[in-house]
């Protein structure tokens, strides 16, 4: 099904996206949309916790990257359109995220994707290479995200907001997402963005991101055998991930870069949308093969 914003300042033309629907292997449902040039080599979007695809519309709107890649978004389960199953074994079961981009990645016919996750959505890369390791994949870019885990590192932003959005009571909790939204960028957005934003924030009940953060965090024995094209990204001015635990991500795992991008913070492919994609086309034509 074609859709279009009813909101045109928000979301302009002229890219229109295919949505649909994909059956998790637990009955889950999750909501994919497709951009770009579907006969082009795929790239798979990973958002973050309580975001949705829509946060990545500067890069699916990106006539570069649209005029030669399949560029896919999904709302991972708990998340925006997408299922919101009030079971806590739906989301402390790390292999049903795995499962979830590899039913996307089928549905849509996206082999040999990139996949470019996003903070939360970093724990989703790890959760796939894990399961089904490095083979199917041309490439992940990991974006304000490491696997790295120290005290020294923990962020004094998302404790401040985290409790706030937890809460039932509605006005707690729209004044915790406001303030976890604003701790996500050096530079604010506009107020129409920062509103659109705010919208499909505020699709994730109370109910489940209270599942959602207590998950485990994968252990990590399987990164020394990484063979696959990695890239570590990060804001100068990230509030969420401290730009020295993303670095000491890339100097742990054999071949993966680190870029750091200067005067912007936890959201650089919005914030700096014209570097971060100029970087994307960059990687993406040295890992996908010419054809």
């Amino acid at each position: 099904m074609a859709m279009t914003s009813a909101y045109p300042s928000l979301c302009p033309r002229p890219f229109e996206y295919d949505k649909s629907h994909v059956v998790s292997s637990d009955g889950v449902q999750i909501v994919v949309r497709r951009w770009g040039n579907r006969r082009g080599p795929p790239i798979i979007f990973v958002h973050g916790f309580a975001q949705s695809g829509l946060a990545f519309i500067r890069q699916v709107r990106d006539e570069r990257l649209a005029e030669k890649y399949h560029l896919i978004t999904y709302d991972l389960r708990g998340h925006g359109a997408s299922d919101k199953p009030l079971d806590r074994n739906a989301y402390h079961d790390n292999r049903l995220w795995a499962h979830d981009l590899r039913a996307v990645a089928a549905a849509v016919g996206a082999a040999r994707p990139i996949l470019v996750a996003w903070s939360f959505g970093g724990r989703v890369v790890w959760d796939y290479l894990k399961e089904y390791g490095d083979e199917s994949l041309a490439g992940a870019q990991l974006v304000g995200s490491s696997w790295r885990r120290s005290s020294e590192w923990t962020s004094a932003a998302s404790a401040a907001s985290l409790p706030l959005m937890l809460e039932d009571d509605l006005s707690t909790n729209i004044a915790g997402t406001i303030a976890f939204l604003s701790s996500c960028f050096a530079t604010p957005p506009s107020p129409e963005e920062f509103a659109q934003m705010l919208a499909y924030n505020m699709t994730q009940p109370p109910s489940v991101r209270r599942l959602i953060v207590g998950r485990p965090q994968q252990p990590h024995d399987f990164i020394a055998s990484l063979s696959l094209p990695l890239a570590f990204i990060v804001g100068e001015k990230d509030r969420h991930c401290d730009p020295r635990a993303s670095r000491a991500s890339a100097e742990h795992i054999r071949g993966a870069t680190f870029l750091e991008l200067p005067d912007v913070g936890h959201s650089p492919f919005y914030e700096d949308a014209p570097a971060f994609n100029a970087q994307l086309l960059s990687f993406a034509e040295r890992v996908f093969p010419r054809g």
